[in-house]
């Protein structure tokens, strides 16, 4: 009698492994994409590792739209050496259990990050350029040194400096927090001065269409607005203005407008001074061969009080 009870225990048992191996459920792909997929800098090289549950036993595959065989077998794909545009992509993994897809997009873009900047003054920053033109990759941006002290400058300079306080010339050449765009090092500050030059150009003389830029308000800036800019007035507002040029220097497309203050609405909660870097999209410009900066704010014409015209921008992303 015992002897047919362990027979019938052990039946028992490999029937339960069965209905264990049938109860394994299907893959399933995730991966943290931005909804307009991801950015990627035609210098580098990024690898692309989706997550995969339940992955046993697997077949992966990499597909790319217009190419009807499989570019790539392994789970992780390595994007690099791709023109300028965007690339769709189809990943699948299959188990003996089910199987899963996902769509992928990959802008690959030139991006100005600054990153690869080193050649900083003991109080890190550089606004004397050589030839009065900070270059990076095919972009120029134009920098007129003043003073020795600084004072007079205009256009663009180069910092690793992020401050939530002023301090002395730093104060002038510091972004509004802790960090350049996405936790970075180095970024652009832009200072603005009657008569001189705002707009950033492209060695290469061509047109080209821009994704987007990042930018800040400037530390001096910020604390300015703190304190000088009145809320129950509900009229203060610093607006920064990007308009795309064509090769006669004529504005062309409809210009990118950016609010780095406003205290215009009604509802207190709605007032705001930009305290962290934000993305702003380009692509409405079109293709242009320059991009001018204008800032502008409710005390242009007030004497009493002399807002500082700077801003911050990071990451420029050219995408054609």
């Amino acid at each position: 009698m015992l002897k047919y009870g362990y027979i019938l225990f052990i039946a028992l048992g490999f029937a339960a492994c069965n209905n264990n191996e049938k109860d394994i459920p299907p893959p399933e792909i995730f991966l943290k994409m931005p909804n307009d997929g991801f950015d990627f800098d035609t210098d580098s090289a990024v690898v692309i590792e989706p997550k995969i549950t339940y992955d046993i036993n697997s077949e992966y595959a990499w597909y790319e739209e217009g190419i009807t065989e499989a570019i790539h077998n392994d789970k992780d794909y390595t994007f690099e050496n791709r023109a300028l545009g965007l690339y769709r992509f189809i990943f699948s993994v299959e188990t003996p259990y089910g199987s899963d897809t996902m769509h992928i997009k990959v802008h690959s873009l030139d991006i100005n990050s600054f990153e690869e900047f080193d050649d900083f003054n003991e109080n890190g920053y550089n606004n004397t350029p050589e030839n009065n033109l900070h270059q990076f990759k095919y972009v120029q941006y134009p920098c007129l040194p003043g003073t020795p002290d600084a004072d007079e400058w205009s256009g663009f300079a180069v910092s690793k400096n992020a401050s939530t306080s002023n301090s002395a010339s730093r104060g002038e050449f510091s972004a509004y927090g802790r960090t350049a765009a996405e936790e970075s090092d180095n970024f652009m500050i832009f200072k603005q001065q009657d008569g001189y030059s705002n707009r950033i150009s492209f060695a290469d003389n061509k047109a080209h269409t821009l994704k987007s830029i990042a930018l800040n308000n400037c530390t001096r800036s910020y604390l300015y607005m703190q304190s000088g800019f009145n809320k129950k007035e509900g009229k203060d507002y610093f607006l920064l203005t990007i308009t795309g040029y064509d090769s006669a220097g004529n504005p062309m497309g409809t210009p990118a407008k950016f609010l780095l203050a406003d205290y215009r609405p009604q509802a207190t909660a709605d007032k705001f001074i930009v305290s962290e870097w934000e993305e702003l999209s380009l692509s409405e410009l079109g293709a242009v061969h320059q991009l001018g900066f204008q800032l502008s704010s409710s005390r242009d014409d007030d004497a009493e009080f002399e807002l500082p015209m700077y801003f911050c921008l990071d990451n420029l992303k050219i995408s054609k």
